[in-house]
């Protein structure tokens, strides 16, 4: 497997044919430690105005932004949440199955956690997942820790969905920036790790589904270790002064601006996030 040195890795037209897949997808709970040594919880204070959901019922809860009225690809379409229900259940079970179920993916060998998600994800997406994924991808499409890594809690989710517009056609879009305390059970110390997220579905005029980008970024891991391990995620929890720098700058950058525009969602060719090389622990 090739050494994912890249931190942004983009799947882009991945829904080329239409229609709509809704597959179904579990998320467990996550071990707790109880043990006074462990660290307080990075993610305890976050403002949860801004950080509104922890769950993914909770995220695919939020209202979708945007007046259909004022968009005229959107007239047929019309502004009631509801329609748009099969789209946001599709994008969903992607998300549940990728990001928000380290227990369930835990362990699995690279082919079964290959399937696992893409079982997951819209049909369409099949080839270009592949290629992704055969490439180095795994740490960027399926959320598994290494030994002695383990999630803490719940995930901490900042999410926006936005009626959009795009090839003069509707589309729905949603970026999120999903969290995750970890633990090191070997050394008990505590730090984070984070996924910015963008999709971008393109619409027909029942609310079906014709095309789309994934694009994502991966923050508060070291990058090298992930090689050794195989595709599986190691977060930077070494108490040494790189991986220090990489969860401050996690926390700063990623953390404390989790939104991310909807100009940022419907850019082409969006430049590479400023943050990356310092929440990313690059090999030399």
């Amino acid at each position: 497997m090739s050494e994912p040195r890249l931190r942004r890795r983009t799947l882009a037209a991945l829904l080329a044919a239409s229609g709509t897949a809704v597959l179904a997808a579990g998320c467990g709970p996550s071990p707790v430690p109880t043990s006074p040594d462990v660290a307080h919880d990075p993610l305890a204070e976050l403002d949860p105005a801004t950080w509104g959901a922890r769950s993914a019922e909770e995220m695919r809860a939020l209202p979708v932004q945007g007046e259909a009225q004022e968009m005229s690809t959107w007239s047929e379409l019309g502004g009631k949440d509801s329609t748009l229900d099969p789209v946001r259940d599709m994008v969903m079970t992607y998300v549940e199955a990728a990001y928000l179920s380290p227990v369930e993916l835990r362990g699995l060998d690279d082919e079964t956690a290959y399937d696992r998600v893409s079982g997951a994800a819209p049909t369409y997406w099949a080839d270009a997942l592949r290629e992704a994924w055969e490439n180095g991808g795994r740490p960027f499409y399926a959320f598994a820790l290494a030994e002695p890594f383990r999630t803490v809690g719940r995930p901490a989710i900042c999410a926006d969905w936005f009626r959009a517009e795009r090839d003069d056609g509707p589309a729905l879009a949603v970026g999120t920036t999903l969290a995750w305390t970890v633990l090191d059970t070997s050394t008990r110390r505590v730090g984070v790790v984070a996924y910015r997220i963008e999709i971008v579905i393109d619409l027909d005029a029942e609310g079906g589904a014709t095309g789309g980008d994934l694009r994502l970024t991966l923050h508060g891991l070291d990058g090298c270790a992930m090689a050794e391990q195989g595709g599986l995620v190691v977060p930077a929890l070494a108490a040494d002064e790189r991986h220090l720098a990489v969860q401050e700058a996690t926390l700063e950058l990623v953390l404390g601006a989790p939104r991310i525009p909807l100009e940022q969602l419907l850019d082409e060719d969006p430049p590479p996030l400023t943050e990356d090389e310092e929440t990313y622990l690059g090999c030399d």
